[in-house]
Formats: structure tokens, sequence, C-alpha cells
């Protein structure tokens, strides 16, 4: 029995699917590999500069990749959800060294493999090969967008366009619960903890966000007005 046998349980449906597909050609030497890892939240468990020499494959949890080369600026650039493979950009690139720094949000669970093991399968599997490449290349041109962006929005669109995307890809029905610091909502947008904690403040103000003890709750009906606000100044929001 290998490792990989133990996680499914734990998988949506979704992520499910998604592994069956990208496992389907894998070879049975390579599913006896894969290593579960169970990692806690707050965990920096890739460091920038690093030997590349281990690919992780999310299963469960929130993955952020943070900026930490302007002092004193942490940049928190992007977040990461299932299914997600960290590690095999830098063997595709030939670098030696990670690229980012990355970081468990919440409770995450991995499935672990060498890089020199990940390259003996995936560059003899063209369909493995050819899902993580566009999942890749859907990544590096969601991030352009999202800095093309930022070089011309101001702080309070900067917060608006975060609490959108968060909306998108944290919701479970019409609400979403923002359990995050105004630290922590300063790493995602690049502005200063002054700034997000007077924008949220006239957010909350407005009606946008409600609070609920240290926590915000966006709706679906505010979600739309940010729609709304932002495409006054970005297309195909």
């Amino acid at each position: 029995m290998s490792e990989l046998d133990n996680v499914w349980k734990h998988l949506s449906d979704e992520s499910r699917l998604y592994l069956e597909q990208f496992l389907k050609n894998a070879p049975r030497w390579l599913l006896e590999e894969f290593q579960e890892v169970l990692l806690s939240k707050d965990t920096e468990f890739i460091t920038e500069n690093n030997s590349a020499n281990t690919v992780y494959i999310l299963l469960t949890g929130i993955v952020k990749a943070t900026d930490l080369r302007v002092f004193p600026v942490v940049y928190d650039f992007i977040r990461f959800y299932p299914v997600e493979i960290f590690g095999a950009m830098e063997f595709l690139l030939g670098e030696e060294t990670y690229k980012t720094t990355l970081i468990t949000v919440t409770n995450c669970r991995f499935l672990k493999l060498s890089k020199d093991q990940f390259a003996k399968w995936v560059l003899n599997d063209i369909n493995a090969l050819k899902m993580f490449t566009a999942s890749m290349t859907k990544y590096l041109l969601e991030q352009c967008r999202k800095e093309r962006l930022f070089m011309f929005l101001q702080g309070e669109e900067r917060v608006l366009l975060f609490l959108h995307d968060f909306y998108e890809k944290n919701h479970s029905d019409d609400n979403v619960i923002i359990d995050m610091t105004r630290n922590d909502l300063a790493k995602g947008t690049a502005l200063s903890v002054r700034t997000v904690n007077r924008t949220v403040k006239e957010l909350i103000k407005e009606g946008f966000l409600v609070k609920k003890g240290q926590k915000l709750i966006l709706t679906f009906e505010r979600y739309k007005e940010i729609k709304l606000r932002l495409a006054d100044k970005v297309d195909d929001i």
C-alpha cells in the first residue's frame, strides 16, 4: 500500500478528480515513492534560494507565496489552493534553487517527492507534463495580470481587488469570512498597515464589510458592488 492510498478520503471532489487525471498514467513505482506530509499553519516549507530538491503537491489547505526582497515590506503576492504543485517550476526552468518562499496559511496536507523522482516520471508522461504546464502557465498569467493592475490602483482599490479575489476563491455560500489581521491584509496588498486600517474602517462605515469580533464578513451583495466599483477602473474584472 502506498501513501497515496491514505489521502483520497481527505480530498474534495474537485481535487480528487484532478489528481486522478494527473496521475492516471503514473507508474506503480512512483505511487510507492510518494510521502504524505502534514504541516501546521504558518510553516515555511520552501525558502527562496534554498536547494530545489523536493516537489510538493498541495492536497488540502492554503499556501501563500511571500516576497521578502524589499526590506521592510513583506508581500504575500499570491495564495494557492488544491491541487497545486511546488518545486516543479524550478525543475522545468533548470534552476537549482527555489525562486520564492512558501508558507502554509492553514494546516495543510501534501504529497512529497524528490525532484529526481518527479523528473524521471514527468518527462515520460505527456499527460502529467501537459497538465502541470497548463497549471503553471495559468498561475504566471494570473500573477502578471494582478501585478500590472497594482501599478495603477490606489490603496482602497487594491484592498477592493484583494477582497474581490478572496471572495471568488473562498466563499462556500453567499458570505465569506475574512479571518485575517490587518497585517495580513497589508502583506496581501503591498500596502502599509496604516493604509489598510484606514481603508477597512471606511469600507465598514460604507457597509461593504461587516465586522464580527476580529473577523470581517463580505456578503454576495457587497461582493457584486465591489465588482461594479472596480469595473470603473478595471476591464474584465
